[in-house]
């Protein structure tokens, strides 16, 4: 991707990843992170550390995640020299444009190889939704089947 105006690329490349993410891709939304990507969300007990942690984490939703529309809101990039930090507010919406979840996000992008990739990503509930809690509930029930560990 161009790098003439990082901000905008870092912004595209992110709502790419979440059409990828919303469209139940889990796999096409990591392709966006570097290989030592670190993450949290509100049900990992602890950090996932690197692009096949991730893997393992996102694989069981393949194909369960169907977002009909979101809102980017408030995108801010801070360029720190090949570091671009990526701010926002997210809201999801269902067929009916009933808000079914809010969030904050922090994605720390890091340019490797002249493209833009994630090097960190933290997701934070603004509120409990319905579908927030629905989803807790499926991931916590995933991770004691798992034996706890993420």
């Amino acid at each position: 991707m161009s790098n003439e105006n990082p901000q905008e690329t870092i912004i595209a490349q992110e709502r790419a990843a979440l059409e990828r993410w919303y469209d139940g891709d889990p796999a096409g939304y990591i392709a966006y992170h570097a290989d030592d990507a670190t993450y949290f969300d509100p049900a990992t007990q602890a950090r996932l550390d690197g692009i096949g942690a991730l893997r393992e984490y996102l694989a069981p939703l393949e194909g369960k995640v169907k977002v009909p529309s979101y809102e980017m809101e408030n995108p801010r990039v801070q360029l720190h020299g090949d570091v671009g930090v990526l701010t926002f507010n997210l809201n999801t919406y269902s067929s009916e444009g009933k808000l079914t979840f809010r969030w904050n996000s922090t994605e720390v992008y890091r340019r490797i190889d002249n493209q833009w990739r994630v090097a960190h990503s933290h997701w934070s509930m603004v509120e409990e939704t319905e579908g927030q809690r629905n989803l807790l509930e499926v991931v916590a029930s995933r991770a004691q089947r798992s034996g706890g560990a993420d």
